[in-house]
C-alpha cells in the first residue's frame, strides 16, 4: 500500500512539473540575433509559436515598411573598424571599375588600336554588369555564408581574372577575363563593404556609409593616374599583373575585419539545429520522442523555404520606384567616367592632363560621398537622392556641353559631377535600408544594383555607338543621351519623395 501510495505522489510531481514546462517559453529559440525570412513565415501561419516569438520580441526587420533600425541602437566602435575595411574594398573594387576609362584610352591607341569604341566599351560595361547584375545572387551569397567569406573568395578572383587579362590578346578575352569574371568577383567584395556600415549605424548611418563608399572616389583618384603612369614605365600587361596583386594585398585583410551584426544564414542553421537537438534532448527526457522531433520538424521546414534570391522586396511599390531610378540613373551614370578621357584629349588636353582631371572627377565623388551622406542624415536620404540625381543631370546637359575646348569649364565638371554623381551611390544603400531594414541589406542592395547593372548595359554602349556615329569627333549626342535619361531618374524620384512624404520640404 505504501508503495502504490509512493508511486501515485511521485507520478502527481512528475505531472506537475511537466505542466510547468509546458507553460516556458522555449527561451533558447528566443534571441535577438534571430532573423526569419518574410517566407519562412508565410509558409507557417499555423505556426503560432513562431508567430508569438517574432510579436514578444519585436524583431519583424523583414517587413518591407520597417526602417530596420530597432536592433542598431547600441552604436559600437567596432564599426569604424569595419567602415575602414569597407573604405579600403571600395578603393580598389570602385577605383578600378570607375577607372576603365584609363584601360579604354590605352586599349584604342595601343594593343587594340583596331577595334571600335563600341567594341571597346562593352568591356567596361560586362565589368560593371557582371559586378551590379550577380548582386541579387551575391548579396544572398554574402548574406547566408557571411560577409567575411564573401570578400575573401571576390579577392581571389579579381586578382585571378586580372592575371589572365595580362595575357589576353583577342577583345572577347577582355570581355571575358576584365568584363564578366572580374565584375563577379568584384560583386562578391563590393556588396558587403556597401552593406555592412549600415549594420552598425543608426544615427549616422549616412555618415558611416558615406565614409566607406568614399573609397570609391579615392581609389579612381589614386589609380587612375598610377595606372596611366605604370603604363609608361613598365609596360601594359605587368601594370595589370601590379594591379591583381594590389586587389589581394588589399581585399583579403580587408575582408578578415568584416564582421556582421546580423546573424549570417548559414550561421542560424547551425544554431538552431543545435539548439533543436539540446532541446529534442531535454523534451524527450520530459515528454517523450514526440515533441522535440515535431518541432525540429517545424524549424527544418522553416530552413527548406528560404529561397537562395529573395526578389519579394519588390512588391512594395516604393523599393520598386528606387530600382527604376536606379535604372534611368545608370543608363547616363558611367557615360562620363568611361568617355571624358578621350573627350579631354580630343579637345585640347594633353594624356597627363586628361588623366588629371579623371582623377579630380574621382576624387570629387569621394568628396561628395561623404558630405551627401553626412547631409541625410539631417535632411533624409530620399530628400538627398533628390538633390543628387538633379544636379548630377544638370552638371551634363549644362557643363559638359557648354565645356567645348575650355579646360577650366571641363574641370568646373569634373568637380560638380563627380561630386553629385558619387553621391547618388552613396546614397542608394541608405534608402534601401529604409525601405527594407537591414537583416537583409545585401540582398535588397543587390537587386538595387541589378537594376543599375541592367540600365549600364544599356546606357554606355548606346553612349559608345552615338560617339561612333561620328567617328569619335561629336560628342553632344552622347552629352545629351546621358543627361536625359538621368533626368528620368530625376523624375521618378521626385515622384518617390512625395509618395513618402507630400510635403515639399518635409524630412524624408
Amino acid at each position: 500500500m505504501k508503495t502504490q501510495d509512493a508511486q501515485k505522489i511521485h507520478e502527481d510531481t512528475l505531472r506537475d512539473d511537466n505542466s510547468v514546462l509546458d507553460n516556458i517559453a522555449p527561451t533558447t529559440l528566443v534571441t535577438p540575433a534571430i532573423v526569419y525570412s518574410p517566407q519562412a513565415i508565410n509558409g507557417q501561419d499555423d505556426d503560432e509559436k513562431i508567430q508569438d516569438d517574432l510579436k514578444d520580441n519585436g524583431h519583424n526587420h523583414h517587413h518591407i515598411h520597417s526602417d530596420g533600425h530597432e536592433d542598431v541602437d547600441n552604436e559600437q566602435p567596432y564599426g569604424w573598424v569595419v567602415v575602414g575595411a569597407a573604405f579600403f574594398v571600395q578603393a580598389i573594387v570602385v577605383g578600378t571599375v570607375n577607372g576603365y576609362g584609363v584601360y579604354e584610352d590605352r586599349y584604342i591607341t595601343h594593343e587594340y588600336n583596331t577595334s571600335s569604341t563600341f567594341q571597346l566599351s562593352w568591356v567596361g560595361t560586362l565589368n560593371v554588369v557582371g559586378m551590379d547584375m550577380s548582386g541579387p545572387l551575391t548579396g544572398q551569397f554574402a548574406d547566408h555564408f557571411g560577409y567575411r567569406l564573401s570578400a575573401f573568395a571576390g579577392a581571389l578572383i579579381m586578382g585571378a581574372s586580372l592575371i589572365a587579362t595580362s595575357f589576353s590578346t583577342q577583345v572577347w578575352q577582355l570581355y571575358i577575363f576584365q568584363g564578366i569574371l572580374y565584375g563577379l568577383g568584384a560583386s562578391l567584395a563590393f556588396f558587403p563593404s556597401l552593406s555592412l556600415p549600415s549594420q552598425w549605424f543608426k544615427r549616422r548611418r549616412g555618415f558611416a556609409t558615406g565614409i566607406a563608399v568614399a573609397g570609391g572616389g579615392f581609389g579612381g583618384l589614386v589609380l587612375s593616374p598610377v595606372t596611366t603612369a605604370l603604363f609608361s614605365a613598365i609596360g601594359y600587361r605587368w601594370t595589370v599583373r601590379a594591379v591583381a596583386l594590389a586587389h589581394l594585398a588589399i581585399v583579403i585583410p580587408a575582408s578578415i575585419l568584416f564582421k556582421a551584426r546580423v546573424e549570417s544564414g548559414r550561421g542560424r542553421a547551425k544554431r538552431l539545429k543545435r539548439e533543436q537537438l539540446d532541446r529534442e534532448l531535454t523534451m524527450t527526457t520530459q515528454h517523450g520522442d514526440g515533441l522535440g522531433l515535431q518541432n525540429n520538424e517545424s524549424q527544418t521546414t522553416l530552413a527548406q523555404k528560404k529561397k537562395m534570391i529573395d526578389f519579394s522586396a519588390l512588391k512594395d511599390k516604393r523599393f520598386f520606384l528606387l530600382v527604376s531610378i536606379s535604372f534611368f540613373v545608370a543608363n547616363g551614370y558611367f557615360n562620363p567616367y568611361y568617355y571624358f578621357p578621350t573627350y579631354a584629349q580630343n579637345h585640347g588636353a594633353s594624356v597627363s592632363t586628361a588623366s588629371l582631371l579623371v582623377g579630380i572627377l574621382n576624387g570629387s565623388s569621394a568628396l561628395g560621398r561623404v558630405t551627401m551622406g553626412l547631409a541625410s542624415d539631417h535632411i533624409g536620404d530620399i530628400n538627398t537622392l533628390l538633390i543628387s540625381t538633379i544636379c548630377a543631370s544638370l552638371s551634363i546637359l549644362v557643363v559638359w556641353i557648354l565645356a567645348g575646348t575650355s579646360i577650366p569649364l571641363m574641370l568646373v565638371f569634373c568637380v560638380i559631377y563627380g561630386f553629385f554623381s558619387g553621391s547618388f551611390v552613396a546614397i542608394v544603400p541608405t534608402v534601401a535600408a529604409h525601405l527594407c531594414g537591414i537583416s537583409r541589406l545585401a540582398s535588397v542592395t543587390g537587386i538595387v544594383y541589378g537594376g543599375i547593372a541592367t540600365g549600364t548595359l544599356i546606357g554606355s554602349p548606346v553612349g559608345g555607338a552615338l560617339l561612333d556615329l561620328s567617328k569619335g569627333l561629336d560628342y553632344r549626342p552622347l552629352q545629351l543621351w546621358a543627361g536625359l535619361v538621368m533626368a528620368v531618374g530625376v523624375a521618378l524620384t521626385v515622384l518617390l519623395k512625395f509618395m513618402m512624404n507630400p510635403k515639399l520640404f518635409g524630412r524624408i
